[in-house]
């Protein structure tokens, strides 16, 4: 998935054709109005071009501003702010319609002006509403009970609401972000505190959730807004509603057949999975599903077939749950083994309800069609062939685009196919019963294009010289016209190309594990894949700025971003093992996880994480990459020490991280670590386009004359217990002159023709 979030204007926050938005026509009985609910009429001629009209807004305040036209009148609809400068610009919402739709954050109070012109010099007639807050596709009949703006702080990490409901009652609470990167959450909880639903993503390809529930008994309720990471700031606007129209997901539970048995167990760190073996005769289709009971267990189930390998397995079933649900139909006879744990092994733990059952085959395909049913598209369906995908796109609605483009994403698909299986050596991924790969040309919700596992089929059936525990089939959406993306210099063309390349990926990567626990990898061999197969056309680079700005970070940081940026490390890996190295962590991901995956395969090239990591931070350093002069930033300065002194960093290092200081002294020194038995010292030269890089472990003498700029790296070569569990601590550096020679050689160089100097951080960051 490759995430783009809102389109931050010079005086504010404005997105457009944003799918994470709803964009039905305004419900105008909800909310707080700016117009009476009739909209605001208006009308464009050739003696007056524009129509105007000003409203005042607070700082912070939220509207979403629409025109309509029952002529269908073309609208352009530009949003002014002090003194008439444009903020933002909207044409077509909504392609069938010819409507413009702006959403909007003020960043201060004061008088705004709408101004809608018509395309291309067109003349008629409109109604311009503008309505606080933001559509989430609510009926007329819904009741909203509270919707707006709430902060997300490091005091306050997440946001409650509380409230009273009726058995009946259909909730909808929904959560939009307004700050870039925020990944949210929504919780559902009784008077008991218990939880009683869950969403993360809500499935439309952005990182904006919702939660449609049926409420079963009157009562209390809280609805609690946070974010995935738990720590992650910043805005976002929360909406809770009941809507008597709302469309409930489907009922996993009304599924009809023999009852098995119904158990009932606990999930924690002391039982931290749950067994249970069934016997299955040849042709019986067992259903399984499970539902937590009480705490935030995040169940996952399973079943393991007579050889212990994994036949059937579902995480998340898609009802807005973190309950999962299965059914299989048995090849043979034999004793299998249903499993019930938590997803990843993480923290979470609480009761559970496991439900067996014989049903009919044919609810596999009921199953089945709902995952696959994951991507629809917004007008009459249209699609093509070619030799290796099918690609489906549509000429009306948000999704609208062209054939000629359309075929455009299917060259490109056919390009990634070639370099990345033929060129590079990846396995073939799982394709569906046609033989294809499944794409889609739509509005991809924020991101530039989203992939997703549709059927865990274990073992991919191109590979029969290994046995894939959990290898999955998927389909994927690139955008379809990337609009919103101001922030991105590149073409169109340029984009879609890398984005093709980036989500192909992702289908390959899931050919050999969907649930890889080292979940860096995906995002960031991905990312790779784009500068080693695209050209110029790859947009790999736009994301170096994140890891080089906050080097100090660990290697698999859970902050946002991150795993696109490090792509770097991939490069370097592959610097002084050749690109086979790449394919190489994958294919011992198979059997392989978290950790373990990276250290078995630098074991076969002679090195450990450790190593890799240390090299990699000093190439950062070097800026020793192609791609390089692409880069936005050399990595971030930590401090500048200019005299022989004792000085002490409240904040070092996480794991597999680094800070990096600048050494401007007269003559020899002598540098010792103090306060972290764990970190190491490593000291980096430029002189003549090359960067040495001597390794001095906690201390040794140094000679910043030798060099026409030395650094300083203090490297922490833990190896977090598990990827995201990131700690930092102090350490003092002592700096004494000295007429000792330097004490250690230099252990290896960089050609660095594109070196750049480090660049301060904020004295906060230090």
């Amino acid at each position: 998935m490759r995430n783009q979030l809102l389109v931050s204007a010079a005086m504010g926050l404005a997105v457009y054709g944003f799918a994470g938005v709803a964009y039905a026509a305004p419900h105008h009985e909800h909310g707080h109005k700016q117009d009476d609910g009739t909209g605001i009429a208006g009308t464009v001629t050739e003696a007056e071009p524009e129509f105007r009209h000003q409203f005042e807004l607070e700082a912070g305040q939220i509207v979403t501003l629409t025109t309509q036209s029952e002529e269908n009148f073309d609208t352009v609809l530009t949003l002014l702010g002090a003194g008439g400068k444009p903020i933002t610009q909207n044409d077509d919402a909504d392609p069938t319609t010819l409507q413009s739709l702006i959403l909007f954050v003020a960043p201060e109070s004061g008088t705004y002006s709408a101004s809608v012109t018509g395309y291309g010099g067109t003349t008629g007639s409109f109604e311009l509403h503008i309505e606080e807050g933001i559509d989430f596709g609510l009926s007329d009949a819904a009741v909203i009970y509270t919707e707006g703006a709430v902060s997300l702080t490091n005091r306050q990490r997440t946001h409650d609401y509380q409230l009273t409901l009726a058995e009946g009652d259909i909730l909808v609470a929904s959560t939009e972000a307004l700050t870039e990167g925020l990944d949210t959450t929504l919780v559902l909880l009784d008077g008991s505190g218990d939880i009683i639903a869950l969403n993360d993503d809500r499935g439309d390809g952005s990182l904006n959730s919702q939660i449609t529930h049926l409420i079963e008994a009157s009562g209390d309720y809280t609805v609690r807004a946070g974010s995935f990471s738990g720590s992650d700031t910043g805005e976002l606007f929360f909406s809770v509603a009941t809507d008597p129209n709302a469309e409930l997901p489907f009922d996993f539970t009304s599924i009809e057949g023999e009852s098995i048995a119904v158990d009932e167990d606990r999930i924690d760190d002391s039982h931290p999975v749950y067994r249970r073996p069934i016997t299955i005769a040849e042709g019986q289709t067992l259903y399984a599903y499970v539902d937590r009971v009480d705490g935030d267990l995040d169940p996952v189930l399973r079943l393991l077939g007579p050889d212990g390998m994994p036949v059937a397995m579902n995480d998340d079933r898609g009802d807005g749950s973190l309950n999962s649900a299965f059914a299989y139909t048995a090849p043979a006879s034999g004793e299998y083994i249903v499993e019930v744990d938590r997803y990843g092994g993480g923290p979470t733990s609480g009761g559970f309800s496991l439900n067996l059952s014989w049903v009919p085959a044919s609810v596999l395909e009921v199953l089945q069609a709902l995952r696959e049913s994951i991507v629809t598209l917004s007008g009459d369906p249209q699609s093509f062939r070619t030799e290796d995908f099918v690609v489906n796109y549509t000429l009306d609605g948000e999704d609208s685009t062209s054939l000629a483009y359309a075929q455009s994403v299917g060259d490109a698909l056919q390009h990634a196919l070639e370099e990345q299986l033929g060129r590079m050596g990846w396995r073939e991924p799982v394709r569906d019963a046609d033989g294809l790969y499944r794409a889609f040309v739509a509005d991809a919700g924020g991101s530039m294009g989203v992939t997703y596992p549709v059927e865990t089929v274990f073992d991919n059936p191109h590979t029969a010289d290994i046995r894939e525990p959990l290898a999955s089939r998927t389909v994927f959406v690139v955008e379809n016209d990337f609009e919103g993306f101001d922030e991105k210099e590149a073409p169109v063309d340029s984009l879609m190309r890398a984005t093709a390349t980036h989500e192909f990926a992702h289908v390959v990567q899931f050919g050999y594990d969907s649930e890889e626990g080292l979940d860096w990898l995906y995002e960031s061999t991905a990312s790779w894949i784009e500068t080693v197969t695209v050209g110029h056309h790859q947009d790999a680079t736009d994301y170096v700025e994140t890891d080089y700005q906050r080097p100090e970070l660990c290697w698999t940081t859970s902050e946002g971003g991150f795993d696109y940026s490090q792509w770097t490390l991939l490069q370097s890996l592959a610097d002084v093992h050749g690109e086979r190295v790449v394919v190489r962590i994958w294919e011992n991901a198979v059997e392989h996880d978290g950790f373990d995956t990276m250290s078995v395969t630098l074991d076969e090239v002679g090195t450990d994480i450790p190593a890799a990591l240390r090299r990699w931070r000093a190439q950062n350093f070097a800026m020793a990459y192609e791609l390089a002069p692409l880069f936005d930033r050399p990595v971030a300065l930590h401090r500048s020490l200019n005299s022989a002194e004792s000085w002490t960093s409240k904040f070092g290092p996480q794991q597999l991280g680094a800070n990096y200081i600048e050494l401007d002294l007269d003559g020899r020194h002598e540098i010792s670590l103090s306060g972290n038995d764990t970190l190491e010292l490593v000291a980096l030269g430029h002189r003549d386009g090359r960067v040495d890089v001597i390794e001095l472990g906690q201390g040794g003498v140094v000679d910043p004359q030798a060099y026409d700029y030395l650094g300083l790296m203090v490297f922490n070569p833990v190896v977090p217990d598990a990827p995201g569990e990131c700690s930092a601590g102090m350490y003092t550096l002592d700096i004494n002159e000295t007429r000792q020679a330097a004490s250690q050689s230099v252990s290896y160089s960089f050609d660095a023709p594109h070196f750049t100097a480090p660049t301060p951080v904020s004295q906060a960051a230090q």
